[in-house]
C-alpha cells in the first residue's frame, strides 16, 4: 500500500503518458550539411556507374567494328598494318591511358567527359565487311569501308541515350561548332529551340558561336556574358525589322536590358550584381528572338546559307 505522498507523482506521470501523443515534438536545428544535400558528392558517387556504362557502350561498338579504322586489328592470315591500342589513343589525345582500365571509382567528371569525347572522334560506321576464316580457324569480321560521319552520329545518339537516362548534367552536342563535345544539358523545349537556330545557321554565324560559348561544359560567367552580347549584336542588325514588325516598346526593351545590366557597354552606372540565372534567361530570350526575326523575314532552313543574312 503506497502512501498518499506518492499518489500525485504517479497520477502526473499517467496524465503525461496519456497526453504524450499530442505534445509538440522537439527537433534539434539542423546544420548546413544536414539541411542541404551535397550535390557534388552525390554526383561524384554516380560517376563510377555512369563511367562503367559508357565504357560498356564503347566495348559494344568496338565489337561491331566501329573503331577498326583506328584500333589495332589482329588477323590470323594477313599481316595488317599495326594500329594504336585504346590506351595509346587515350594517351595521345588527353594523356590518360589509365582510363581504359576498370578503375571507375577513381574517375573524375573531367575523365568521363574526356573518355566520351575521345571515342566519339574515333567512331566510324563499317559500311562493307566480310567474315574471315582460314584453315578451319575463325578470324572474325574485317571491314573494308567506313563512314566517319554516320559512325559519329550513331555514337552521339547511343551515348546521349545513356547520359539522358542518368542525372549527369552533360551530353554530347549533336549540332553546331561544338558537335561531339560535352555540353550542358538543357530542358527539351529549349533544346529544340537551339536545334532550330543551329539548323538555320552555318558554323561561321555568330549565333552558332554564341550557342557553343554558352553551353560548353566549362563555360565561365564571362563566357556566358559574351554569348549574350553576341546575340544582342545579331539582333542589333535586325533592329529595323524588329521596329517595323513588333511593337516599338517591345523592341526597345530588348536592348535596354542588355545595356542596363552591364552586358554590353560595362558603364559605371550599370548593374553588375545580377544572378547567373539572369544570364540564362536573357540568353534564351534573345535566342528565341533571333529565331523570330528569321521567321519575320521569311528565312527558312530550306534557304541556302548565303541568303540567310
Amino acid at each position: 500500500m503506497k502512501s498518499r505522498s506518492e499518489l500525485p507523482p504517479i497520477r502526473w506521470l499517467g496524465d503525461l503518458a496519456d497526453a504524450a501523443h499530442s505534445l509538440p515534438i522537439h527537433r534539434p536545428r539542423l546544420y548546413y550539411s544536414q539541411r542541404v544535400p551535397d550535390e557534388a558528392d552525390a554526383s561524384k558517387s554516380l560517376l563510377p556507374a555512369i563511367a562503367r556504362r559508357a565504357r560498356g557502350l564503347v566495348d559494344e561498338l568496338a565489337e561491331d567494328c566501329y573503331f577498326d579504322q583506328v584500333f589495332e586489328v589482329q588477323c590470323i592470315e594477313f599481316s595488317l598494318p599495326p594500329g594504336p591500342t585504346p590506351e595509346e589513343i587515350l594517351a595521345n589525345c588527353v594523356g590518360k591511358p589509365h582510363l581504359w582500365s576498370d578503375k571507375f571509382n577513381e574517375w573524375t567528371e573531367a575523365d568521363l567527359c574526356d573518355f566520351i569525347e575521345v571515342f566519339h572522334d574515333q567512331a566510324a560506321l563499317p559500311k562493307r565487311r566480310w567474315f574471315h576464316t582460314f584453315a578451319d580457324m575463325v578470324c572474325g569480321w574485317h571491314v573494308e569501308s567506313f563512314s566517319k560521319r554516320s559512325g559519329q552520329a550513331i555514337y552521339r545518339w547511343r551515348m546521349n541515350q545513356l547520359l539522358d537516362s542518368t542525372s549527369f548534367e552533360f551530353r554530347l552536342a549533336e549540332t553546331g561548332e561544338d558537335t561531339g563535345r560535352m555540353v550542358w544539358r538543357v530542358p527539351s523545349d529549349l533544346g529544340r529551340l537551339v536545334d532550330k537556330v543551329l539548323g538555320d545557321a552555318s558554323v561561321e554565324d555568330p549565333e552558332a558561336h554564341a550557342i557553343a560559348l554558352f553551353r560548353k561544359r566549362d563555360a565561365t560567367r564571362e563566357d556566358r556574358r559574351s554569348a549574350v552580347v553576341a546575340l544582342a549584336s545579331v539582333l542589333e542588325e535586325q533592329r529595323e525589322l524588329l521596329q517595323e514588325r513588333l511593337l516599338k516598346k517591345d523592341e526597345r526593351a530588348l536592348f535596354e536590358i542588355a545595356n542596363k545590366f552591364a552586358l554590353r557597354h560595362r558603364k559605371a552606372n550599370q548593374r553588375g550584381d545580377y544572378d547567373d540565372a539572369y544570364l540564362e534567361w536573357i540568353f534564351y530570350w534573345y535566342l528565341a528572338t533571333v529565331h523570330l526575326t528569321r521567321q519575320l523575314s521569311g528565312d527558312t532552313s530550306d534557304a541556302p546559307p548565303s541568303t540567310r543574312r
